[in-house]
């Protein structure tokens, strides 16, 4: 029998889920095998699938120790770095804050795995590490994007902020220079509709489908300068390229984002486009980009 004892870092999770991690070398049918025949047992009771684990909880795989360590993948301790190649914009017990640079994924995907910030950031706080818990980013940015992103660094941590998230209580504002000049405050509101082929979204005033996701953006001018406007950009909701597609809607596409209407100009590669504030409970995080300002005295 393998006992294992949740604690802060396991708590709150359902059993099926939490098994799907801490049993990370087998699969999720196997998991829900083990415990419709009555295999796993919470504090000697019988478990089920969607039993939520408290803190103290004893867990019981009732297999030999042996084929439960063979459930487990072996931690790889190769080629990790405890260094961290981006800026750290804060740091305490509870979040890291970093400065994502352009051109670096948020995410492993298809086709870069190794090579991403969380990656990197997973490995400089493997401390943080449990058998169910790796740090992870409470929200994300487009790989072309730059700008501040908050991780986790903690179970309890990552549910408290990705709750912040879900209520609307982290407030994220962008710097972006657009084409044309505007002059005065405004906000945008609609439905953004996606091409996956394509990987493009469209902005509509109307919901037509099921699918379209309704985005609020608010944007306030700091600035113009022949025919090109710095602006401060708010999300009201996060969705992806949603303020790519918003301001393209209105006729001020984003310098550099030729995949949502703007012009091409020497030297500029991708969108202008950084995440340089975030407010979240009681305290403002900044991150400026000296690419923007640039770009910007170079007008």
């Amino acid at each position: 029998m393998h006992q294992f004892k949740i604690t802060e870092a396991e708590a709150g999770q359902r059993l099926d889920r939490f098994l799907t991690k801490y049993l990370n070398n087998t699969t999720r049918t196997n998991v829900f095998k083990l415990i419709r025949k009555k295999l796993v047992r919470i504090n000697g009771v019988r478990a089920k699938e969607n039993q939520m684990l408290n803190i103290d909880d004893l867990l019981e795989i009732k297999l030999h120790p042996n084929a439960v360590l063979e459930m487990m993948k072996e931690e790889d301790e190769t080629q990790v770095s405890r260094s961290l190649n981006v800026e750290i914009v804060y740091e305490d017990d509870e979040i890291l804050v970093v400065n994502k640079p352009s051109g670096l994924l948020t995410h492993p995907d298809k086709t870069e795995y190794k090579k991403t910030l969380t990656t990197y950031v997973q490995n400089y706080l493997r401390s943080s590490w449990t058998k169910t818990f790796k740090p992870a980013c409470i929200q994300r940015l487009d790989k072309n994007t730059s700008g501040i992103v908050i991780f986790g660094k903690t179970y309890s941590a990552l549910k408290k902020y990705n709750a912040f998230m879900r209520e609307r209580k982290i407030e994220k504002y962008y710097q972006c220079v657009v084409h044309g000049n505007i002059d005065k405050a405004g906000e945008i509101k609609g439905y953004l509709a996606k091409n996956m082929d394509k990987n493009i979204v469209r902005l509509q005033k109307h919901q037509d489908a099921t699918h379209t996701k309704f985005v609020h953006t608010k944007y306030r001018p700091i600035e113009q300068k022949k025919n090109y406007t710095l602006l401060e950009v708010e999300l009201l909701t996060g969705r992806s390229h949603q303020i790519r597609a918003s301001l393209a809607f209105i006729g001020s596409p984003i310098v550099g984002d030729t995949k949502y209407n703007g012009r091409k100009i020497k030297g500029i590669t991708t969108q202008i486009l950084h995440a340089w504030r975030s407010c979240v409970d009681g305290r403002e995080f900044i991150c400026e980009n000296p690419e923007i300002k640039q770009f910007w005295d170079k007008l």
